[in-house]
């Protein structure tokens, strides 16, 4: 086999490296590590290759692609190649099965929001944008410091905007994470119509493990219905330009329900009449007049009208989170079911859902702490009475103390169009305190400026 033209291998069963007299040995070595980089190329390609997505094995892909060729946005071909370059990432599936709203308490998820150099920063970002803030707040009705605090939770004032590729969160959420699968496909979409209509370069655009982009971390189908250009440049960018994405914020809330000038959600309570945490809820509307709260002795404020409707928020206050084997409760995470819990953990699921009051149809939410039976975890004996795999004595359902601080809220309309922009209740507490935070920053800082 001739090599060059004065290396020879002159027997198979020889060293090669033997038979290089005139090669200096640090060069053969990198000759070596260069053919095996080359492999290493070849089989990433290959196993690339391979492991492509397909569209044709994915119905929910297959009907976006008939979709958008059928509305002439783009050529079949375009979709299969955009598809096909994607990758599935295990971190994002990892990220969106165990969010922080479903693993914190109240206490735990506040502490990552109210702290000192965020408030500082958000106040900052108001002298920064004043003029922008100021007009927003004019024409829409919405709080600078509202929308300071979105953009304060959602990227810290745009220093973290996401380090996934959108095209890669948003196809590992359609082919890998069946629960919402649909809804992630409609945002698949969206997103591929957004980058045709902004002439955005597709592998560029990145965001969070959901597909959330820019300043204010809008999903695709918001940026399409909500995003505006407030700064008049011909130009709706939520990437790069924090005056579009203000307006867009104040857009997003009127246009889903914002009242100007009307409050939020009432200061938290210790302790509230039994019959008002009966009412208390995870529901993401209003229930109950001011007037019926007060009349079960609810601490509702005299400046709220009577007829004006409210809800009954209960918050564990506590900043770590219990461990469930020793507390006697369970931390509900995304994608549980009663059941599934139930039978984790070796108990009836008829009795968790009596001891936690869960309606026939087992609906809880994630961050939700359902308590215990009392011999959760532990081995059962004895003849089931009815049969049920789940089934537990009455005298499991002792009563189990909670080590929770409990803090009650009285929440207005305007709290839940906070839940539109985040499902979560823990999010729209985390907005609307450092709202205040940054708020009273920013008077402070002002003070000190005027009296200079």
């Amino acid at each position: 086999m001739r090599l060059d033209n004065s290396i020879q291998a002159t027997s198979p069963n020889e060293p090669f490296l033997t038979k290089m007299p005139s090669l200096n040995p640090a060069k053969a070595l990198g000759i070596v590590k260069s053919i095996a980089t080359s492999l290493l190329v070849l089989l990433a390609f290959v196993s690339g290759a391979a492991n492509a997505v397909s569209v044709d094995a994915h119905p929910n892909l297959q009907k976006i692609v008939d979709e958008l060729v059928a509305e002439g946005i783009y050529t079949k071909a375009e979709l299969v190649d955009v598809v096909a370059q994607a990758t599935i990432q295990e971190k994002i599936l990892d990220a969106m099965k165990n969010p922080a709203e479903s693993k914190f308490t109240w206490g735990k998820y506040r502490k990552l929001f109210m702290k000192s150099d965020r408030i500082e920063a958000g106040a900052q970002f108001w002298r920064e944008h004043e003029q922008d803030l100021f007009r927003a707040e004019q024409e829409y009705g919405v709080p600078a410091e509202m929308i300071v605090a979105i953009i304060g939770v959602e990227s810290k004032f745009g220093r973290y905007k996401g380090s996934h590729k959108v095209i890669d969160s948003l196809v590992s959420l359609v082919v890998d994470f069946p629960r919402r699968s649909a809804f992630f496909a409609g945002e698949l979409k969206h997103f591929l119509v957004l980058v045709k209509e902004n002439d955005f370069l597709i592998d560029e655009v990145m965001g969070s493990y959901a597909g959330a982009m820019g300043y204010p971390q809008f999903i695709a189908s918001s940026y399409r219905h909500y995003a505006v250009d407030f700064s008049a440049d011909g130009v709706t960018d939520l990437i790069n330009q924090p005056s579009d994405a203000i307006g867009s914020i104040a857009n997003y809330f009127v246009e889903n329900g914002w009242k100007r000038d009307e409050p939020v959600t009432s200061e938290g309570f210790s302790s509230v009449p039994a019959a008002i945490v009966d009412l208390a809820n995870r529901k993401r509307v209003v229930k109950y007049t001011a007037q019926e709260l007060r009349r079960l002795g609810g601490p509702v404020s005299e400046l709220v009208p009577d007829e004006e409707k409210l809800n009954v928020l209960w918050l564990n206050a506590e900043e770590e989170v219990n461990n469930p084997q020793r507390s006697g409760l369970y931390t509900v995470r995304a994608g549980d079911t009663v059941c599934e819990i139930a039978e984790s953990q070796n108990v009836s699921c008829r009795a968790l859902m009596a001891l936690n009051k869960i309606d026939s149809h087992g609906k809880i939410y994630r961050g939700q702490q359902l308590k215990l039976p009392a011999d959760a975890k532990t081995s059962r004996s004895g003849k089931e009475a009815d049969n049920s795999k789940w089934k537990v004595n009455s005298k499991q359902l002792a009563r189990v103390g909670s080590p929770t601080i409990d803090q009650y809220f009285f929440p207005h309309e305007n709290f839940y169009v906070i839940t539109r922009y985040n499902q979560s209740v823990l999010y729209a507490m985390a907005v609307f305190e450092l709202s205040k935070a940054i708020r009273d920053e920013h008077q402070r800082a002002q003070s000190v400026t005027g009296s200079d």
